[in-house]
């Protein structure tokens, strides 16, 4: 089941295909969304079954496919709350060692590179052409827009948002819940919490959480 039946649901969907067409290990049975407007109908030919909150049937996995920050920490936590099983999604193409890490129920799309000695956390996103330098730590629940660029040695904290077109310098620790905005260029430490945007980032928002 995919969580979330907009457009990056429809991507999902499209990469549960692209991962069959190569070895099918994966039957999709539909998406799972709040929007009860959405329910009933069907989004890329697959359905709508319900809500975050339906039954799923015994050894159904689910996967989030929501990119609003605040919408995927409130998603994430009723799935933990509800000890749903999960599925790690990695499209076929990407480049990766054998010493990458990625947890369970992250998405990652085509065209990503990620190098050496990277550990991924659970629920995070790698959106097409993000490129992820060599002893990165993306912590769990973070969410990286197409076109971002992590390099080696950067540590993002649980729940960090980077905007589409990013990059960040080696060495950068990023704080958790923090919100980077597109295109932004990190060469210094971020603190938790705060939004940052520009070349080269600053902060113009503190204490918030997504």
């Amino acid at each position: 089941m995919i969580c979330g039946a907009g457009g990056l649901g429809r991507e999902v969907a499209w990469l549960v295909g692209e991962i069959n067409a190569a070895r099918r290990r994966w039957d999709l049975l539909g998406f799972l969304d709040d929007d009860p407007r959405r329910h009933g109908s069907s989004a890329g030919g697959v359905p709508v079954l319900g809500d975050l909150g339906s039954p799923l049937p015994a050894g159904t996995h689910a996967v989030l496919a929501i990119g609003d920050p605040r919408a995927r920490r409130r998603a994430i936590e009723r799935l933990e709350a509800r000890a749903v099983a999960l599925a790690t999604l990695v499209h076929p193409g990407v480049a990766l060692s054998p010493s990458v890490s990625v947890g369970e129920g992250s998405v990652v799309m085509p065209g990503v590179v990620l190098t050496v000695d990277i550990w991924v956390g659970r629920h995070v996103l790698l959106s097409p052409g993000c490129t992820v330098g060599h002893d990165t730590v993306i912590g769990d629940g973070s969410s990286l827009m197409p076109g971002v660029h992590l390099a080696g040695a950067v540590t993002l904290g649980e729940r960090v948002f980077v905007g589409m077109g990013a990059s960040v310098i080696s060495g950068i620790t990023i704080g958790s819940d923090v919100v980077l905005g597109a295109g932004a260029v990190v060469i210094d430490h971020l603190p938790p919490g705060v939004t940052a945007v520009g070349v080269p980032a600053r902060v113009i928002r503190e204490g918030c959480k997504p």
